[in-house]
């Protein structure tokens, strides 16, 4: 009795919330199924939403989620209605074996004992039914040969950029855009879902594009991410530690790495600088990034760059300690959404930017930030006296650009930098090309390449880059003028 009390309850308790119903009745099936914050949080989002598409790493409940959620539904409504789902791959034999796998995963739940197989002898075709009345069928389909037909109730989308059996061409990615845009979208009943998941390939993937952006609620979990002080952090700990992964880069390979681990699309024009040669060159794996509570005391230079982020696109300071003809990174931080200033003093839990930069010149003792002034995001709290002299304001132009670009590149290739080793700066610094372009990530806008450029505008000059010159510096007149609040900005900047 006690028995049939608790499975009641818990069958109660998994209708309601997806979440636990995998990490109890899908986990009956998969008992290799291992829990954490990332799987909660992905659960609760394919059961909040209609129409979501999730960006993630290799490994990292993609499929299975998919799977998880397609039992959920046979399990709470085919019971008193028909269901029809597509499960769409690249081509039919790819989706048509993750129909095998759920098949199989149902065959071995005991919770599924009711449920009738129709099509027992079917490898990659699945229907079945509870009363032999309602009737659930799950159909597999290829996106690059789809074409109208019935709708379903519920379309998922998985990994439709991957051809197993080659590299897929930039073509046919352009070709599985206007598959999903007129027909996919087509597919669907009215009140019906679409859910997709994936890696990305290149930056033209349905991933990045605004007008699909708007029709989806779109999440993107590389395995790396960062804690609230910027260290690296693995996104499902309990599955992969830090080290794990990043063991896997000499494995897979820098660019498969990128992508499959990091989501950074595979496609791209060639970049200024390479992440291999970065890494060679200038990374020191054993630089940390400081706190700002606990900051820094040097008497040696300390230079910083602020890219101010527009829109959608997230602001980056970064900072260096200039010490025997060497900038050594000391500190970045990364400033999502962000309002530009408060004219009050920092509050964590009401972050502002301009704030958080003058708290960081005086816990790292900055000499000069730099910061980007092109679009005057900066120009009110100047106006209203809230810029200290460390703030030299630098309007980009194509002209300084490549100056600027250049001369990060001379001192990369004299190795006068060291910098973190971490990746999601080192994508961001490698997603500007050749002819300096920005390349949109999920991260960001190329904010960290800027950021440098700007802070090593004050590793060129010489003039401040005496140690007993430190006392004399901090709190003195910018250098680009007598009059620190109203400078004149030099030709060019």
């Amino acid at each position: 009795m006690n028995d049939i009390k608790k499975i009641t309850q818990l069958l109660k308790e998994a209708q309601s919330s997806f979440y636990y119903f995998t990490k109890t009745i899908f986990k009956a099936g998969f008992p290799q199924f291992v829990d954490g914050k990332y799987i909660k949080e992905c659960c609760d989002y394919l059961q909040k939403y209609k129409r979501t598409m999730r960006v993630a790493a290799r490994s990292h409940f993609k499929s299975s989620s998919f799977y998880a959620y397609i039992q959920f539904l046979i399990m709470f409504q085919g019971f008193r209605r028909d269901l029809d789902i597509y499960y769409f791959s690249f081509n039919e034999s790819q989706s048509g074996w993750h129909i095998h796998n759920i098949k199989s995963l149902i065959a071995k739940n005991p919770f599924f004992a009711e449920l009738k197989n129709l099509k027992p002898l079917a490898e990659n075709i699945a229907a079945y039914t509870f009363d032999n009345q309602h009737i659930i069928r799950i159909r597999p389909k290829g996106i690059t040969s789809f074409t109208r037909g019935t709708k379903a109730d519920f379309i998922f989308l998985d990994d439709i950029y991957a051809d197993p059996s080659s590299q897929t061409n930039p073509t046919v990615i352009l070709k599985i855009n206007d598959i999903f845009r007129s027909v996919i979208l087509e597919a669907i009943k009215p009140e019906g879902e679409i859910h997709v998941v994936g890696t990305p390939l290149s930056r033209a993937d349905i991933f990045f594009e605004p007008d699909i952006q708007k029709e989806f609620h779109i999440r993107f979990y590389p395995a790396i991410t960062h804690d609230e002080n910027g260290n690296e952090v693995p996104t499902w700990p309990e599955f992969y530690t830090l080290e794990e992964l990043k063991k896997k880069r000499e494995v897979m390979g820098e660019k498969a790495f990128a992508r499959e681990i990091l989501c950074m699309p595979f496609y791209s024009t060639d970049a200024f600088f390479k992440k291999e040669t970065l890494r060679k060159t200038v990374v020191n794996p054993s630089l940390r990034n400081i706190p700002l509570h606990e900051g820094l005391d040097t008497q040696d230079l300390v230079i910083a760059g602020l890219d101010i982020g527009k829109r959608r696109h997230p602001s980056v300071l970064n900072v260096f300690r200039v010490t025997n003809n060497k900038a050594i990174q000391v500190h970045r931080k990364k400033m999502v959404n962000w309002p530009y200033y408060s004219g009050k003093s920092y509050d964590p839990l009401h972050p502002t930017q301009l704030e958080y930069c003058k708290a960081a010149i005086k816990a790292f003792g900055i000499d000069a930030l730099y910061y980007d002034n092109t679009r005057g995001e900066f120009e009110g709290a100047k106006d209203a006296g809230l810029l200290t002299p460390q703030f030299i304001p630098v309007i980009f132009t194509p002209k300084n650009r490549i100056q600027m670009a250049t001369n990060f590149e001379k001192i990369v290739l004299n190795r006068q930098i060291e910098i973190f080793d971490d990746e999601e700066m080192l994508n961001s610094i490698c997603s500007v090309t050749n002819e300096l372009k920005k390349i949109a990530t999920p991260e960001g806008h190329s904010d960290d390449f800027d950021s440098f450029c700007l802070a090593l505008l004050g590793f060129q000059d010489s003039s401040i880059t005496r140690k007993e010159e430190k006392e004399i510096r901090v709190g003195s007149p910018s250098i680009f003028g007598d009059n620190w609040f109203n400078p004149p900005i030099p030709k060019g900047f």
